[in-house]
């Protein structure tokens, strides 16, 4: 019995120490991204492996994309979401949830896009509120594409947005 305990735990020694032996690099010619670029890219997992439990990867990417328009329109003054639009692309995002799922089930999964919704635009916010100017620049332009390929509001926004303005850009 004692040599038994004595060989299993050998083997478990070994399997750590095997496991824990440093991986090659993955190769790459890109330098690591670093940054504000970096932290984005950390948020922007840290959002999805919290999502994905619940989502699959369709639906995450949806779910994301919603925040950004959600962001836009909270850090951009000529920017809103239009809310008719918002609710078809939440609906599209639980259409592709498997039939025969409960009333209970499903009400999980409605709750668990709003909530998603709030975490990867306030990341998305939290990321771009110093380079305020060129995510709104960028978002006009997803604007400026064909009504159905966005989820602003066609003319201009019912109020102004009260997104804080960094220090920097308020000084004259």
């Amino acid at each position: 019995m004692q040599r038994l305990k004595t060989l299993s735990f050998s083997l478990v020694a070994v399997a750590l120490v095997a496991g824990c032996s440093p991986k090659p690099a993955a190769k790459t010619d890109a330098p690591p991204t670093t940054g504000k670029e970096a932290a984005r890219q950390e948020a922007g997992k840290l959002v999805t492996e919290l999502m994905s439990p619940t989502f699959t990867a369709e639906q995450q990417g949806r779910i994301l994309n919603m925040g950004y328009f959600m962001a836009a329109s909270s850090l951009c003054s000529d920017l809103e979401v239009d809310a008719a639009k918002m609710g078809r692309a939440v609906e599209a995002v639980l259409a592709l949830d498997p039939a025969g799922e409960t009333p209970a089930e499903k009400q999980h999964k409605h709750d668990a896009v709003i909530m998603f919704l709030g975490m990867s635009s306030g990341a998305m916010i939290g990321s771009h509120i110093e380079d305020k100017a060129v995510f709104c620049e960028d978002a006009a332009k997803v604007k400026g594409g064909a009504p159905d390929t966005h989820l602003f509001t066609a003319g201009p926004p019912s109020a102004p947005s009260t997104a804080p303005v960094p220090e920097e850009a308020a000084k004259p």
